[in-house]
């Protein structure tokens, strides 16, 4: 005889079970890459994230600690819904320490050293997400000069390679076995202000996120990166910028952007403090839908 009561308490007291089951049950890791997607300019003569073909003057050194802060920059959709749904990470916070020294008038290097504070999220049906911290992919940059305006050149332009080392926590998600990023920048200096512009090909080894996800267009590999700013120049105190960044996926992927804008304090002649933030656009499972970043800066000299 069919008992709709006893269906009905079967079935609420099935959901608990199944609930605990997508926590506790056998969970396999993710393919391996390094989820950070913001690289910071460890000079920062344009924006904090975008070049304009500017390098330190010979011996200048620039130190500088941030705290950067992401919403969801690791959860799968299918179209761009700001704020929505759960994701492997839901909150990651990291420090990031950036170093970039003037070699020459037209050459220069640098280096970022990110380490994950904590990050956190809700695991799928058979995967889990990273849920510890540890040191990320360091960077290590070098940038020269071909075109300058203070040398009587019409812009500014430069060119640009990163590389990154393999030895980022595989625990936090924060590994790549290989990743380079030539660039080229550009950038023009007005009265007040500057604009800049940068191209690159960053190059990673492709990571298919379809058994993931059950989509296959969700894909981590090679991209095309794009950049442009405007910010002010020789306030007295103050410094705005606005950057949009964006990737295009060269071998499948999501397209994804963000707009982030800052504000500098020119604390001291040598100190800058200064925020950061901003959306993220697209439905790229590793674009944050928000980003903050505060930090401080120490220079051998003013940089602007």
């Amino acid at each position: 005889m069919f008992r709709p009561a006893s269906v009905l308490a079967a079935a609420l007291l099935s959901v608990p079970i199944s609930a605990h089951a997508l926590e506790s049950g056998p969970k396999s890791p993710l393919p391996m890459f390094d989820l950070q997607r913001l690289r910071l300019d460890p000079a920062a003569l344009g924006s904090l994230v975008v070049g304009t073909g500017r390098t330190l003057e010979s011996g200048q050194l620039r130190v500088a600690l941030n705290y950067h802060y992401e919403q969801l920059p690791m959860h799968f959709q299918t179209r761009w819904e700001p704020g929505e749904g759960t994701g492997l990470v839901e909150n990651k916070m990291t420090a990031h320490l950036t170093v970039a020294f003037g070699v020459l008038s037209w050459l220069e290097v640098g280096g970022e050293l990110p380490f994950i504070l904590t990050q956190g999220g809700k695991p799928t049906l058979e995967y889990f997400g990273p849920n510890s911290g540890g040191i990320a992919t360091p960077w290590l940059t070098a940038r020269a000069a071909l075109l300058r305006q203070s040398k009587g050149a019409p812009i500014n332009l430069s060119v640009g390679f990163t590389a990154g080392l393999p030895v980022g926590s595989r625990e936090a998600q924060a590994h790549e076995e290989y990743a380079w990023q030539p660039r080229l920048q550009l950038g023009y200096v007005g009265e007040g202000f500057q604009l800049g512009g940068e191209a690159g090909v960053f190059l990673r080894k492709r990571q298919d996120l379809g058994p993931v996800s059950y989509d296959p267009k969700d894909i981590v590999g090679n991209e095309l990166r794009l950049g442009a700013t405007v910010t002010s120049l020789h306030g007295e105190t103050t410094r705005g910028e606005v950057s949009v960044i964006t990737g295009i996926p060269l071998n499948g992927g999501r397209v994804g952007a963000e707009m982030l804008i800052a504000i500098r304090r020119h604390a001291l002649s040598s100190l800058d403090l200064y925020v950061m933030g901003g959306p993220g656009v697209g439905a790229g499972f590793d674009t944050p839908t928000f980003r903050f970043v505060a930090g401080l800066s120490w220079a051998t000299s003013k940089v602007d």
